[in-house]
């Protein structure tokens, strides 16, 4: 742009205490309130005989019956080529048993061909959804990637080619929005050790903020990636989802909107109490494990539940602050509890669904405009078969 004319530069500050906002961003949205089922890879790789997506019919009516009306969906787009969708993939037992929502045994099949029948079931029942990218490349787990992104640039560059065939198949109806990585940092291929590499200190370094050299960091390689996806698709919104860390409040980010995913082991009374990090890699593959964190969160939730919901509440509220001063809405589609459970005759969910049904009121104190009870919204969980408790809670927020 020349010089001769002027350019306006965006700032921003913390707020200072003013005089309170009432604008709602959610009235301006269609739907005004999402109620989020987290379904991931599943929705492609349980869809195998006696697998809990076996039937998407009758999942999908679950899920609408349920209350729910976003799906957040992982497209595979590492993986699927939809300009070929009858091309047979291969993913192997990941050996993981308790693997609770990606898939647990061997996939072989038209992945793409059975995105194609998904999706046209889905749109046809009128449900909206998120696309979101998990970014699993291991060639140990499944075929060769097509590309391997280790930039968010690198992977808008494929989310452009995606949304381009998705465009011409599907349409972009009830594209709610794309989360182009799941929870930033950790699983963008490589992008840990590049972080530390080009600014000096890790991810854990200190907890109390990001250095100058990682706010420019984290603000360019995410900002780069936003401005690409919002040139070629201003009908869309983009965003990469997050932890509930407090750091990432002082990074200036151009999200269209904010996922943010909240949970109890960001609070370390509550992983003191539970050994959650010391039983945490264990529990994937061995039942001797589950007893011991039951029983410890169990405790935890007796002793400590409305300190532990206070902390949670207080950095849920500073969150929705930060989307509000940014124009960011505020949504989480997996939160609250504990990020790794499943069901074993030795762990008790009555803690868990407890902090769900409090995560609903929070929500609707802070403004959200998406919601999920858990990480658990998903058929093959034992909770999924309690409709009456999806409901009302499902109920509650949608008439906030």
């Amino acid at each position: 742009m020349s010089s001769d004319f002027p350019m306006q530069i965006p700032s921003d500050r913390k707020s200072t205490g003013g005089v309170a906002d009432t604008f709602d961003m959610r009235n301006g949205l269609d739907p005004t309130r999402l109620t989020l089922a987290m379904w991931d890879q599943a929705w492609c790789l349980r869809h195998l005989p006696d697998n809990s997506f076996a039937d998407y019919d009758r999942v999908l009516n679950e899920a609408a019956d349920r209350g729910y009306n976003t799906l957040r969906l992982d497209p595979l787009l590492q993986w699927v080529d939809l300009r070929s969708p009858e091309t047979v993939l291969n993913f192997v037992d990941p050996q993981m048993p308790y693997m609770p929502w990606n898939w647990n045994t061997a996939v072989t099949g038209p992945v793409g061909r059975w995105q194609i029948e998904f999706m046209g079931k889905a749109l046809a029942k009128g449900f909206h959804y998120t696309l979101s990218a998990w970014w699993f490349c291991q060639e140990k787990w499944g075929p060769k990637p097509r590309r391997v992104p280790t930039t968010h640039v690198e992977a808008a560059e494929m989310w452009l080619e995606l949304l381009t065939v998705w465009k011409s198949r599907f349409g972009l109806k009830n594209l709610i929005y794309i989360d182009i990585a799941n929870e930033v940092p950790y699983f963008l291929p490589g992008f840990l050790a590049r972080f530390e590499k080009e600014t000096g200190a890790g991810w854990h370094a200190r907890s109390d903020a990001f250095t100058p050299a990682q706010i420019a960091f984290l603000a360019k390689d995410l900002n780069d990636a936003m401005r690409l996806l919002q040139r070629e698709f201003p009908e869309l919104r983009f965003t990469a989802s997050i932890h509930g860390d407090l750091r990432w409040l002082d990074v200036p980010l151009e999200f269209d909107c904010l996922d943010v995913h909240f949970y109890a082991d960001a609070d370390p009374r509550w992983t003191n109490r539970t050994r959650f990090h010391d039983y945490m890699d264990r529990l994937f593959t061995d039942t001797e494990f589950h007893k011991p964190l039951s029983d410890a969160a169990m405790k935890t939730h007796a002793a400590m539940a409305p300190m532990l919901r206070a902390r949670q509440r207080a950095k849920l509220l500073a969150f929705a602050e930060w989307s509000q001063r940014r124009g960011m809405p505020l949504t989480t589609s997996e939160s609250w509890a504990c990020w790794y459970y499943f069901d074993s005759p030795d762990l008790d969910w009555s803690w868990l669904l407890e902090w769900a049904e409090w995560s609903v009121e929070d929500a609707i104190d802070a403004r959200m405009w998406g919601w999920t009870p858990h990480n658990y919204v998903q058929p093959q969980f034992k909770n999924w078969q309690d409709a009456p408790w999806h409901q009302r809670l499902t109920k509650r927020f949608l008439k906030s």
